[in-house]
């Protein structure tokens, strides 16, 4: 199944080269991407804002939204035809039937996701027989196995509630939860408003939260040039930061509705991966970090029942599409 995938693939984006511009064709519908606030994901807010989708000849739609689990629905609902989500997603949309890709990863959380505690907790011992909230497997709950295991305590020392980490806050707020493992701009600004604490970041677990642009396995079949068209233009984004930072955070800021210098506060918590990172995560052979984390998580959700199923990472992964950008 794979390997037919990729064998339309690449004649369909061998003849699109070739016959480019010899006749009008059919006028398309836009590529829709669901996409919701995270620093690391806004590069392909920034390369519609920039016109690259349109200079690489892809007409693309950024459909965003307020919750990140209504980008989710969106996309298990086949209103859009890819979503800018993480790669523990990916693995659970994979694994319940829905036939998707990941064609690239866009950044991996580097002091942007942590856990924060209430005053009186002063440090991750403290934890102990506190009570944390953290959603029951996702990469949070990968994390705050991970956590607990730095504090040299285990899950029976703790009480740990289910509850999605846009919710952390309030619950937090609400004092139902002593703690709790979320995101910026949740995390910093729940110390704030508890006067509490943030006690660790991904900084200290990194390239352990990945995000990556997924798309739906019917529509690279049906339109693998385009895909094409979408992913070069992500990285001309990428590239456009590094550039022009300042000019990129303002307009990847105003996106999400806040300043550029609380957004460059958020960019100080991701890193973004650039197609020569891209290149290296996914490998030559199939045997770069991504397989192996994808591996590895999938492994954490089928352990924890969130899954029923281990996934093949070479069937979930598509490189080909970076691949052909590095010729």
């Amino acid at each position: 199944m794979k390997t037919k995938l990729r064998m339309i693939i690449f004649l369909f984006i061998l003849l699109s080269f070739s016959f480019s511009g010899m006749a009008c064709t059919p006028q398309k519908t836009p590529i829709k991407i669901a996409i919701s606030a995270w620093a690391g994901l806004e590069p392909a807010e920034l390369a519609a804002q920039l016109g690259y989708y349109e200079k690489h000849g892809v007409e693309v739609e950024m459909v965003r939204f307020s919750v990140y689990s209504d980008s989710i629905e969106a996309f298990e609902d086949g209103k859009v035809d890819a979503g800018m989500h993480t790669l523990d997603d990916a693995i659970r949309y994979f694994s319940a039937g829905k036939d998707v890709r990941v064609v690239l990863m866009t950044d991996y959380s580097f002091g942007g996701d942590g856990l924060v505690a209430r005053p009186g907790i002063e440090s991750l011992a403290d934890l102990r027989g506190h009570t944390i909230g953290v959603e029951i497997g996702t990469v949070g709950h990968f994390s705050l196995l991970q956590i607990l295991e730095v504090a040299k305590l285990t899950t029976e020392d703790v009480n740990i509630v289910s509850s999605p980490a846009w919710e952390i806050q309030q619950s937090m707020l609400n004092g139902t939860l002593d703690a709790g493992v979320t995101w910026e701009p949740y995390l910093t600004s729940t110390a704030e408003m508890l006067g509490g604490k943030v006690l660790i970041t991904s900084r200290e677990y990194p390239e352990t939260i990945l995000t990556s642009m997924i798309f739906d396995a019917g529509v690279i079949a049906d339109r693998p040039d385009d895909v094409q068209k979408v992913v070069a233009a992500y990285f001309d984004a990428v590239e456009y930061i590094k550039i022009n930072p300042q000019d990129a955070y303002q307009r990847m800021a105003e996106a999400e509705g806040i300043s550029a210098a609380e957004f460059a506060s958020h960019v100080a918590g991701v890193q973004y991966l650039d197609l020569e990172k891209n290149l290296d995560f996914f490998g030559a052979e199939e045997n770069g970090y991504a397989f192996q984390q994808t591996n590895t998580i999938s492994q954490f959700l089928f352990n924890q029942g969130v899954i029923y199923s281990l996934p093949e990472a070479s069937e979930l992964l598509e490189p080909l599409f970076i691949r052909e950008l590095s010729k």
